[in-house]
C-alpha cells in the first residue's frame, strides 16, 4: 500500500504527539516525588555548619544564680552545666558570652553574632516569631515571695497572704523593665483589687528577694525558678502563691537554624528524662547552700576545748602565724566539725576544700582532718601573702581578704578593690570599703564595669562570710585563751 504524503504526516503528528506526553507525564511523575517529601529533607543552615566547622559553639547567657557564674573559682550554672555536657557529647568547645538584657541578647542571635541564647527564656507566641525555641528546657510562673508564716522574729508584723486577694493595699516590690507590673495590673482588674506595686530601678530580683529575706520589705513578684534558686540560699521564704500560669522556658536560635535546634533537641529530650538531669536541677533549685547554722545548740561548748580536732588546727595555725581560735572559727564556718561535710559545688572535708585545691595541696583523703587542715591552712596563707605584697594593707584587713578570697574566690575580691578604687573607697580596707563593692558586685551596673574581669558575684556570701568568721572568733576569744 503506497501512503500519501498527507497520511505520512498524520501518523508521525500522531507518535510525536505520543512522544511529547510521554516525555512529560515522567517529568511529573519525578518532580512529584521531592515536593511531597520536601519537609523530611534534611535542613542544614550557616550557623550550624560553622559550629561544626569552628568545632565550637558560642553561647550568650545570663551572669546569675541559674545561668552562669563563678564560685570559689570555678564556673557553674545550671544552664552553664548543660551546655557543657551537651558541647562534649559533640566534641565541641564552648564560648561563653554574658548578656543580661534579653532584647540585646535576641538582637545579637539574629546578627549571628552568637549561636544560641542559652538561659531561661519565656515561650510566647509573638516572640516565636523572630526565634526557634528548643524543647522546653524548663517551666516556670510568676510567684509572690515573702517570709515564711512561722518563724518569723518577733517584731515582724508582716501578714502572710495565701491568696491574690490578700495582697489588696499592700506594697508589692518588682524590678524596674521586668514583666511583673504588668501582670499584677491584669490581675487587679479581673479581682477588682487596688495593689502598690513599686517598680524599683535599684535592686535585681535575686536582690529584693534578699530584702524580703532580711525584713526590709515584705513582698517582691519575680520569677518561680529565681525564688526557688534563691530559697536554696536564704530558708525563710516562701513562694507559693502563683501569679501567673505555667509557661514554657527554652534556649533560642536564630530562624533558619533548623539544623542547630534538631541537633540541641536529639540531645535534649532525651537527656532530660535521665537521673542525671534530675541532679543537675535539683543542684540548682533544691539543694541547700547555706555553709552554717545559725541556731545557738549548733554552736560551740564553753570551756576550754572548741572541738575535736584543737590539736590539730593549733599545729597548723602556729605555722602560719594565725591564732589557733581564728583558724577554728574557719573550720566551723566551712563543715560545723564534720569531716565528712560535703557541699553542693562538690567541696569535701572540714575545710571544705574543691578538688582542684585538694590536690594542689598533696591532699589524698579529703574526709581526713589534719589533711584538710592542713591544706586549708596553706591555702588561707598562700591568700594572705598575696595581700601582703600591698604594703598598705593591715594585717587584719589581709585576713579578711583572705577569707573572702577562700570563700569565693581570689579574682573577685581583687574585682571589688578594683572598684573600691575607682568610686574613691579604700581599696586596702575591707569594712564598709571592699566589703561594699563585693556587695554591689550583684548588680549588672558594677559587675558589668570595665575594669571587673569575673562579672556576677553573689557578693552577699562573702560579705557574711568574713563578718561571721570574725564574730565567732571575738566569742572564741571570749571563752578560750590562747
Amino acid at each position: 500500500m503506497i501512503l500519501r504524503k498527507s497520511q505520512i504526516f498524520s501518523i508521525l503528528f500522531f507518535f510525536m504527539t505520543a512522544l511529547l506526553l510521554s516525555c512529560n507525564s515522567d517529568n511529573k511523575t519525578k518532580q512529584a516525588v521531592p515536593i511531597a517529601k520536601q519537609t523530611d529533607l534534611p535542613l542544614y543552615d550557616s550557623v550550624y555548619h560553622n559550629i561544626l566547622d569552628n568545632e565550637k559553639i558560642r553561647i550568650i547567657t545570663h551572669n546569675n544564680s541559674t545561668g552562669y557564674f563563678v564560685y570559689r573559682g570555678s564556673p557553674m550554672g545550671f544552664h552553664y552545666d548543660l551546655i557543657k555536657l551537651f558541647a562534649k557529647k559533640h566534641n565541641l568547645s564552648v564560648e561563653i558570652i554574658v548578656e543580661d538584657n534579653l532584647n540585646k541578647a535576641v538582637e545579637m542571635l539574629n546578627n549571628k553574632e552568637v549561636d544560641l541564647c542559652a538561659f531561661d527564656i519565656t515561650e510566647t507566641r509573638e516572640r516565636a516569631k523572630s526565634v526557634l525555641y528548643t524543647y522546653p528546657i524548663g517551666y516556670n510562673r510568676q510567684v509572690l515571695v515573702q517570709r515564711k508564716k512561722y518563724g518569723k522574729r518577733k517584731n515582724d508584723d508582716s501578714e502572710f497572704v495565701s491568696s491574690f486577694l490578700d495582697i489588696d493595699s499592700k506594697d508589692v516590690y518588682v524590678a524596674k523593665g521586668t514583666i511583673f507590673k504588668q501582670q499584677i495590673e491584669h490581675l487587679e482588674d479581673i479581682s477588682n483589687t487596688n495593689i502598690n506595686v513599686i517598680e524599683d530601678s535599684v535592686y535585681t530580683m535575686e536582690e529584693l528577694i534578699q530584702l524580703v529575706a532580711d525584713g526590709k520589705i515584705d513582698y517582691t513578684a519575680c520569677d518561680e525558678r529565681i525564688a526557688k534558686a534563691n530559697s536554696t540560699y536564704v530558708s525563710n521564704i516562701d513562694y507559693s502563691l502563683h501569679l501567673s500560669i505555667d509557661q514554657k522556658l527554652g534556649w533560642v536560635g536564630a530562624l533558619g537554624s533548623d539544623s542547630l535546634i534538631k541537633m540541641i533537641n536529639d540531645w535534649l529530650i532525651p537527656f532530660s528524662k535521665t537521673t542525671r538531669f534530675a541532679i543537675i536541677r535539683n543542684k540548682y533549685f533544691r539543694t541547700q547552700k547555706q555553709s552554717f547554722y545559725t541556731k545557738t545548740e549548733f554552736a560551740p561548748l564553753r570551756g576550754g576545748s572548741l572541738s575535736p580536732y584543737d590539736k590539730i588546727i593549733k599545729k597548723y595555725a602556729k605555722e602560719i602565724g594565725w591564732d589557733w581560735r581564728l583558724l577554728t572559727a574557719v573550720v566551723y564556718q566551712e563543715s560545723r566539725f564534720n569531716p565528712n561535710a560535703g557541699s553542693w559545688i562538690g567541696a569535701q572535708g572540714l575545710m571544705q576544700l574543691m578538688p582542684a585545691t585538694a590536690t594542689k595541696f598533696g591532699v589524698t583523703d579529703a574526709t581526713d582532718p589534719e589533711q584538710s587542715i592542713r591544706a586549708g591552712a596553706k591555702y588561707l596563707k598562700l591568700l594572705q601573702k598575696r595581700f601582703q605584697s600591698d604594703s598598705t594593707i593591715s594585717e587584719i584587713d589581709q585576713i579578711k581578704f583572705s577569707l573572702a578570697a577562700y570563700n569565693v574566690g581570689y579574682g573577685h575580691v581583687i574585682d571589688a578593690r578594683k572598684l573600691a578604687k575607682k568610686h574613691e573607697g579604700h581599696n586596702n580596707v575591707w569594712t564598709q570599703n571592699v566589703d561594699t563593692f563585693i556587695l554591689l558586685k550583684m548588680k549588672p551596673k558594677y559587675y558589668n564595669d570595665p575594669v571587673v574581669k569575673y562579672g556576677y558575684c553573689r557578693g552577699s556570701e562573702p560579705y557574711k562570710y568574713v563578718e561571721r568568721i570574725m564574730n565567732l572568733y571575738n566569742d572564741y576569744r571570749n571563752v578560750t585563751s590562747e
